[in-house]
């Protein structure tokens, strides 16, 4: 029987550059869909600089959020909104630059990921896991800067662990993901308290006097525009 690892080396190792959303869900769907978010969330949950100011994961939230809904409401058979399943990923530069460092580590994984506590896996805990996915997804979708890895290595934990039938690991996953989703709640709420109470320091900083220069210059301009408009008229009855 093929693993998770085979099949994603016989995707990669086509010749395509790009594959479609619908492509990689037909090639796993027999796996589920666990193995579904295990494969869009792996990519970014490789420790790697963060591309486009945390945007890179958006694409990956919203599908996390959509499969995982369908594993909360028990269905087995994955489905997605036609705009995301015509979506291509191009895997060319994957293929260049981490298909080597990814064959590996899910080598390892492999080693010790090992059947255990099967009572685990059953309804309350998966429903649990699905809820924390979805949460974890939510700040996916957010195009901040920091949002992006630690929301996206949760999702890529729980799912292979469930994969595996590693019960043990499959709590940790859960306990990792709920840890991962408060830190960010307290560390946002943090921010949020931070700011409404320095706002006037924030405010009158370098950064916003900057902005507020070129702010004051348009206002300068209007305003001259303004009362040479009003000497036209004045003129204009005179004559």
């Amino acid at each position: 029987m093929k693993t998770i690892r085979n099949k994603l080396n016989q995707l990669i190792n086509k010749k395509k550059k790009k594959f479609t959303i619908k492509e990689i869900i037909n090639h796993f769907k027999e796996d589920g869909l666990f193995a579904i978010l295990f494969i869009i969330t792996f990519p970014t949950s490789i420790p790697s600089p963060s591309y486009g100011l945390g945007s890179a994961t958006v694409l990956g939230g919203l599908i996390t959020i959509f499969l995982s809904f369908q594993i909360l409401l028990g269905k087995r058979d994955p489905y997605l909104p036609t705009f995301i399943m015509d979506k291509k990923i191009n895997v060319s530069t994957f293929r260049k630059r981490y298909h080597k460092r990814v064959d590996y580590a899910l080598f390892k994984m492999e080693k010790y990921f090992k059947k255990s506590h099967p009572e685990f896996f059953n309804k309350l805990f998966t429903k649990f896991a699905s809820i924390l996915m979805i949460l974890n997804g939510i700040w996916m979708i957010i195009p901040i800067i920091f949002t992006n890895w630690l929301p996206s290595t949760t999702v890529t934990f729980i799912s292979f662990s469930y994969l595996f039938k590693d019960g043990f690991m499959f709590i940790v996953s859960i306990l990792f993901a709920v840890f991962i989703f408060l830190f960010y709640v307290f560390a946002f709420k943090y921010i949020f308290a931070y700011i409404k109470k320095n706002k006037d320091k924030i405010f009158k900083s370098k950064f916003f006097k900057f902005f507020n220069f070129f702010k004051k210059d348009e206002k300068d301009e209007k305003d001259e525009k303004d009362e040479k408009d009003e000497k036209d008229e004045k003129d204009d009855l005179l004559k």
